[in-house]
């Protein structure tokens, strides 16, 4: 028989009419709760599939789509709530207890890795410009009180030339070659020069000009030097060779790059720390290795998951010391943190995870300080060799 559009079915059981239904296919919610699971078709007892473990209630609204983005990226409901507290102040109780098997409250650690890669390239965007950048302190030239006659028509004369040729110098700098450039700098850097000894003359401070003169020596002398070494680079570049005609025109090309556009080296270095970044695991596992290659109650896997971890806690750390100094945290405190914070979590996390003893675990730490040197050098080296040839 069919009732509301469902086949239903009469069963006795003893001695009392029980009544089968089949799910209809057209149910938006919890028609499959005590009939077939949706996705496999095995019979459902609960509120989950004991074959699959799909849901027996499912949803169809835009609230369900996000709670199922927020549960696929990184499992919110409760597991994230679980796992960022144990990372940040016990690593190595969560290390251990997710190697022994504890895992279906922590969020993964390459899944945390993952999302903690995006989060801070979103967060280094906004911040890195102000907390890494070397802040530019420029003197303030004090200014006479009086001035005499024509020398002070020529300085207001060259404060005008000055002014016209830093604008230029600002509005045509992407259209500017490298030659003009030059003699642009060139041009301001004399007008500066020579109202500095006008300056030095009205003051009468004529051990200034003295120095003016020693400090124009060493300016020609430096820009001497500087062409004389790109002439010598060019040269190398130009006698480079390998036995591959293709790589070395390669090559070529990425030298001439990198000299008339260094900026463009950086970025293509910091676009290959984000992408290749998981890099540092593998890169890291055979160091741990070595520190405890004699144990045979400790894998490679355990290694793996303290090495993620750790990382996962490095660049929330990171984040935090950037979102902090954007905000006006003084370097007298994040100074401090940035060399103290690190070391003592990972003796935290070496400690508990692989259960050492105190000296142990200083040991341990001191040689994986440098073998954590090694590895950012090894890391450096792979980047540059993608951002030169990508």
């Amino acid at each position: 028989m069919e009732v509301n559009g469902e086949a239903a079915a009469d069963v006795v059981t003893g001695g009392v009419i029980a009544r089968a239904v089949e799910p209809n296919t057209g149910a938006a919610h919890g028609a499959g709760e005590h009939g077939k699971c949706r996705n496999c078709g095995a019979a459902l007892v609960g509120a989950y599939c004991s074959t699959c473990g799909q849901p027996a209630h499912l949803h169809r609204s835009l609230s369900s789509l996000g709670h199922d983005i927020l549960h696929g990226v990184f499992h919110f409901e409760g597991k994230i709530w679980h796992t960022i507290p144990e990372l940040m102040f016990h690593p190595g109780r969560l290390t251990r207890r997710y190697i022994d098997g504890e895992r279906a409250k922590f969020v993964s650690p390459m899944a945390l890795y993952l999302f903690t890669v995006f989060l801070m390239f979103a967060v280094f965007s906004l911040t890195s410009s102000s907390w890494l950048s070397i802040p530019e302190t420029a003197a303030k030239a004090s200014q006479a009180t009086q001035w005499k006659g024509n020398i002070t028509d020529q300085m207001e004369e060259i404060d005008g030339k000055l002014e016209k040729l830093q604008e230029r110098l600002v509005d045509e700098a992407e259209t500017l070659s490298d030659i003009d450039r030059r003699k642009l700098e060139t041009e301001i850097e004399d007008l500066k020069a020579s109202r500095f000894v006008m300056d030095a003359m009205v003051k009468g401070e004529w051990g200034k000009i003295a120095e003016l003169e020693k400090e124009q020596d060493a300016r020609r002398q430096a820009e001497a030097m500087a062409k004389q070494a790109g002439q010598q680079k060019e040269n190398s570049v130009a006698n480079f060779k390998t036995n591959w005609p293709k790589l070395d025109a390669r090559i070529k090309n990425v030298v001439q790059d990198v000299n008339d556009n260094p900026k463009l080296l950086l970025y293509k270095l910091k676009t290959a720390g984000y992408k290749y970044s998981w890099a540092l695991i593998p890169l890291s596992v055979p160091f741990m290795w070595l520190l405890f290659f004699w144990r045979r109650d400790i894998h490679l896997y355990d290694h793996a998951v303290f090495v993620t971890y750790s990382l996962c806690f490095m660049m929330v750390f990171a984040m935090l010391l950037s979102i902090s100094s954007t905000a006006g945290l003084s370097a007298a405190i994040w100074g401090p943190a940035l060399a103290f914070v690190p070391p003592i979590h990972l003796y935290k996390q070496l400690r508990v995870a692989y259960g050492l003893s105190r000296f142990g675990t200083f040991l341990r730490l001191f040689m994986l300080i440098i073998l954590i040197s090694i590895v950012l050098t090894l890391f450096a080296i792979l980047l540059l060799m993608l951002g030169l040839l990508s």
